[in-house]
């Protein structure tokens, strides 16, 4: 009885194993997959980018280089999963490896941390490989505001958002994503984010993430300040540079009641994007308050999964 109860649901058990293990026994970024894949796009990147070549070629080239590169690596995976005697868990290897929450959550709390403390450049420092912008002038004020926002979108993508796939589209869909997502994240190293040659990929992410970065906004909304929320997301998250980002931060901005957003430099040149609110500057305090307000979304997201799952069986 018992494992025809397990076999009827491994793929659960083998989703929950995952979401364990990434809390308990994170992956250092040391021997993770992704440092050396996010190193060999960015190389990849420099080697196909070509400043002075009109639009047909940045579209084109960008467009062919990940389609390429996500179609070998799709290839050599699924030949993995056909010889796999137990594909389920290595359905598993792949959900746990593009999962990423304890990382981004201990660097913010150190930052916040070391902000307190006033060594502003230890916490810049730790903060720019998490961010592609400039991070050399930032003040108390500008760290607190660059590492909420950072740790808000990373942890949305990559880990919200990876789990809505993985459940709705299964674990090729959520490595498809998850390599797209590596490769515009190496590519943003040495660009602008107005560059032509992300528009493509930008589109894509930009259309894949919609439904579940929306779900998590209005998660977020309803666990305080909803009504100001709601304005936030009006009066700035649908003309933020990016919709699906400015309704996040719109929701964080009003749940904390900080303002977000603001300019920021990416490669020397300064971006006036829209400031987010009205209210104080944030500060160190309020990464701690960010991170229980996202704990709080993963909880009850996951008691619905958890619910959704014993329907199943009645």
């Amino acid at each position: 009885m018992l494992p025809n109860l397990v076999q009827q649901h491994l793929d659960f058990i083998v989703f929950m194993i995952a979401l364990l293990v990434e809390r308990f026994l994170p992956l250092s970024s040391w021997y993770h997959p992704n440092t050396f894949l996010s190193v060999a796009f960015r190389a990849l990147g420099k080697r196909i980018y070509r400043a002075k070549e009109p639009k047909s070629y940045h579209y084109l080239s960008s467009t062919l280089c990940f389609s390429l590169v996500i179609l070998v690596i799709m290839t050599i995976t699924v030949l993995l999963l056909e010889f796999a005697y137990y594909p389920e868990l290595l359905a598993g290897l792949i959900l746990y490896i593009c999962l990423q929450w304890q990382s981004p959550q201990k660097k913010v709390l150190r930052i916040a941390r070391l902000v307190k403390q006033n060594q502003k450049a230890t916490a810049r420092e730790l903060l720019s490989p998490l961010v592609a912008r400039d991070v050399s002038k930032l003040s108390s004020a500008g760290i607190c505001k660059a590492a909420m926002e950072t740790f808000a979108l990373r942890v949305a993508r990559h880990y919200f958002t990876v789990i809505f796939i993985y459940l709705v589209f299964g674990a090729m869909a959520t490595l498809s994503y998850h390599l797209l997502s590596l490769m515009h994240q190496a590519w943003r190293t040495d660009l602008t984010p107005n560059n032509r040659f992300l528009k493509t990929i930008s589109a894509l992410l930009f259309l894949i993430e919609w439904l579940p970065l929306r779900l998590l906004t209005l998660t977020i909304a309803s666990s305080k300040a909803t009504k100001q929320s709601i304005h936030y997301i009006k009066h700035y998250g649908r003309h933020f540079y990016q919709s699906n980002s400015g309704w996040l931060l719109s929701a964080c901005s009003a749940s904390l009641a900080v303002q977000l957003g603001g300019p920021a430099i990416y490669q020397s040149q300064r971006f006036n994007k829209m400031r987010i609110g009205i209210d104080r500057l944030p500060k160190a305090d309020d990464l701690a308050v960010l991170v229980s307000r996202f704990n709080q979304a993963r909880g009850f997201w996951l008691l619905v999964i958890i619910a959704i799952e014993i329907l199943k069986t009645i």
